[in-house]
């Protein structure tokens, strides 16, 4: 009897410790995409903290861009208002979206395009896209082992006794996928 006691302890212990293992691996990866999402949410704030100056130059030379700028600036405050990595996910989707209409219709302003305000500024909107570019390979990484742990058998288990949700990659945009080979301007 003595023995089938110490049994049962010793699969309890090996039961428990192999739990609090499991725990610990998805509190750690889920810990690394926080890490991974604050090395980019820097750069998200460089990009919204930028937004402001573009508007304020181009909207000298685009006064009837409303609607834009609207569009641009409700992104913007979005982001700033979002209160965990899932909406600050969709802000920067949606800034994103915003900014790359206004280049877009920038496009049409040959004296805008040429003036020296918005060339520096597109250049370090340039610079900002690159290092988001660069940086959300490592979120994504991080968040698909991540949601990865918590949906393989036996972690989901722990995943879904202790509240552990998938989290959203940041995903290109259609537009950004679609190529549509050198335009030349008639």
């Amino acid at each position: 009897m003595a023995t089938t006691m110490i049994v049962l302890l010793i699969l309890l212990i090996i039961l428990a410790g192999w739990g609090i293992s499991i725990y610990n691996r998805l509190v750690s990866t889920r810990n690394q995409v926080s890490n991974q999402f604050a090395n980019i949410d820097v750069i998200l704030k460089q990009r919204a903290d930028q937004i402001p100056q573009l508007v304020t130059v181009v909207e000298k030379s685009m006064e009837h861009e409303t609607a834009l700028f609207t569009s641009l600036s409700n992104a913007r405050q979005n982001y700033f208002n979002a209160r965990n990595v899932n909406e600050k996910i969709a802000a920067s989707n949606e800034m994103d979206k915003a900014l790359k209409s206004l280049v877009a219709i920038a496009e049409n302003y040959p004296t805008l395009i040429s003036g020296e305000q918005f060339t520096q500024l597109q250049i370090a909107l340039s610079e900002v896209e690159d290092k988001i570019a660069q940086r959300r390979e490592g979120f994504n990484d991080a968040t698909t082992e991540y949601n990865t742990a918590i949906q393989m058998f036996p972690d989901s288990i722990f995943a879904n006794i202790f509240g552990f949700a998938t989290l959203p990659l940041l995903e290109i945009s259609e537009s950004e996928k679609k190529y549509d080979g050198i335009q030349f301007k008639s």
